[in-house]
C-alpha cells in the first residue's frame, strides 16, 4: 500500500510540475519574456546591436519587478516575427535566422558574465519566447549609431536624437572611455570584441560610453596573444545590404586581418583597427570606410588610403589614428596607449571631466580646489556636455554636507543656463 501511495505521489508531482511549466509557457507566449512582464515600456529610446535589430525602450519596474538601484531601466526588445519577416524578404535562408539568434544569446550571456564599468550592466538576463527576446539593462540615452543619425529600427524618433551633434569634447571623454574598457577586455578579461562599431557603443543616461554587441567576442590565447580560433568573416566581392540579418560585423570597421583569407595571427589588435575607425568616424563626421560590405572596395580603399582622407582630423590626432588604421597588425598602439595621445592631454576642459568621473574618490580639499577652477571654467561647456557629464556628479556630491555650500550655487547657476 505504502508502495503505491509513493508512486501516486510521484506521479502527481509530476503532472503538477507539467501543468505548471504549461500554464508558464502559455502566460509567456500572450504577456511576452519576463522582461515584458515585469517591466512598464514607456517610449523608445533607440536601437543598437549588429544591424540596429535592438528595439531599446526606457521602462519602469512594476511591482512583481526585483529591486534594482535604477528608477527607470531600459528593456532591450528583438522582435523574432519581424525579423522572420525581414529573412524571408531577403531571400535569406532559416538557418541564417537561427545563427542571428544565436549570436543575439551569445552577446546576451557574455554581457551578464563581464563585470566592468565600462560594459553594460545588465539588470534581468535575456528571456524568450517564440516571438520575442528580451533583456533588461541600466538606462541607456541611445546607441553611439544613433547618435550619429543612423535611426534604424527606431519607430518615434525622440526629441533627443533629431538633429542631434555631438561636440568634441563629448567624443573625447567618450572616445577615452571606450579605451579603458578595451584596455580591460585585452589585459584582464583576455577577450577580442571583434565588432567595434557604433552599433555595439552606448551612451547612458547619464552620459557614459559602454561596450555591448558581444556576439562576436572571442578568447585571446595569453601564450601566443592569439585568437582561440581563428574564425575569420566571409564578405562578398559585390556590394551587398545584409543589414536584416547581419552574420559577420560591419565590413566597414573590421580589421583587415579578420577578412584576409589565410592570415593566421590574428590578436586583440583587430579591435584598435575597428576603435580607430570609431574615432575617424566620430571626429570626422563620416566613415573612413564606405564600401556596402564588398570586400574588393573595402581593400581599395585601404591601400590607397591618402593624407587628404585625414584633412578634417585634428592635426594631433592624425599620427596616432594612422598607427591604429596600420594593415600592420603589430604597429598598432594598446587601448591604453592611445590615451596618451596629445589629442587628449592637452585639453584642460578634458581634464575637468575626468575629474568629475572620480570626483566622489578624492579628498575635500581636493575637490575645493576643482571647484574654484570649474566655476570660471564651465561656461566654456557645451549644453549636453553640461546636462550629461557635470550636473550627475555634482548633484550626486550634493550628499556630502562640507561641500554643499561650494556645490549648491553652482549647480542652481547650471541649471539655470539650460
Amino acid at each position: 500500500m505504502s508502495l503505491n501511495m509513493k508512486t501516486l505521489q510521484q506521479a502527481l508531482a509530476k503532472a503538477s510540475a507539467v501543468i505548471e511549466k504549461t500554464v508558464t509557457t502559455t502566460v509567456q507566449e500572450v504577456t511576452g519574456p519576463r522582461p515584458l512582464q515585469d517591466y512598464e515600456l514607456l517610449d523608445q529610446a533607440g536601437s543598437g546591436g549588429p544591424g540596429l535589430a535592438w528595439r531599446i525602450y526606457t521602462a519602469r519596474p512594476r511591482d512583481a519587478a526585483a529591486s534594482t538601484p535604477y528608477p527607470v531601466v531600459s528593456v532591450w526588445v528583438l522582435d523574432k516575427r519581424a525579423l522572420s519577416e525581414a529573412r524571408a524578404r531577403a531571400g535569406l535562408s532559416r538557418a541564417a535566422e537561427d545563427a542571428f539568434l544565436d549570436l543575439a544569446r551569445a552577446d546576451a550571456a557574455r554581457l551578464v558574465r563581464l563585470r566592468h564599468p565600462g560594459v553594460l550592466h545588465v539588470v534581468q538576463a535575456l528571456d524568450e519566447t517564440k516571438a520575442a527576446m528580451a533583456m533588461v539593462t541600466e538606462p541607456l540615452f541611445a546607441s553611439v549609431s544613433n547618435a550619429l543619425g543612423c535611426l534604424d529600427n527606431v519607430g518615434k524618433v525622440p526629441k533627443e536624437l533629431k538633429g542631434m551633434e555631438m561636440g568634441i569634447l563629448e567624443i573625447k571623454h567618450g572616445l577615452l572611455q571606450v579605451a579603458e574598457t578595451l584596455d580591460f577586455l585585452h589585459n584582464n578579461a583576455h577577450l577580442a570584441h571583434r565588432a567595434i562599431s557604433p552599433e555595439t557603443v552606448f551612451i547612458t543616461s547619464s552620459g557614459s560610453w559602454k561596450l555591448g554587441g558581444f556576439g562576436f567576442a572571442l578568447s585571446v590565447d595569453q601564450a601566443t596573444g592569439g585568437l582561440a580560433s581563428s574564425q575569420q568573416f566571409h564578405y562578398s566581392d559585390y556590394d551587398v545590404e545584409d543589414t536584416a540579418l547581419p552574420l559577420q560585423p560591419s565590413l566597414n570597421y573590421t580589421a583587415p586581418e579578420l577578412v584576409r583569407s589565410g592570415d593566421s595571427k590574428v590578436g586583440s589588435t583587430c579591435d584598435i583597427f575597428s576603435f580607430g575607425c570609431l574615432a575617424y568616424h566620430l571626429v570626422a563626421h563620416r566613415p573612413l570606410l564606405d564600401c556596402h560590405n564588398n570586400v574588393k572596395m573595402y581593400m581599395n580603399s585601404l591601400t590607397y588610403l591618402t593624407s587628404e582622407a585625414f584633412s578634417s582630423i585634428p592635426t594631433d590626432l592624425v599620427a596616432d589614428l594612422r598607427n591604429m588604421l596600420s594593415v600592420d597588425a603589430a604597429s598598432r598602439p594598446s587601448a591604453m596607449a592611445f590615451t596618451g595621445s596629445s589629442f587628449f592631454r592637452h585639453d584642460t576642459r578634458l581634464r575637468a571631466l575626468r575629474f568629475l568621473d572620480h570626483l566622489l574618490e578624492r579628498d575635500n580639499m581636493q575637490k575645493t580646489e576643482f571647484l574654484k577652477a570649474l566655476s570660471d571654467m564651465w561656461k566654456d561647456f557645451d549644453s549636453r556636455v553640461l546636462r550629461y557629464k557635470v550636473l550627475p556628479p555634482l548633484c550626486a556630491e550634493l550628499r556630502n554636507m562640507v561641500m554643499q555650500q561650494m556645490i549648491l550655487p553652482m549647480v542652481l547657476t547650471i541649471a539655470e543656463s539650460q
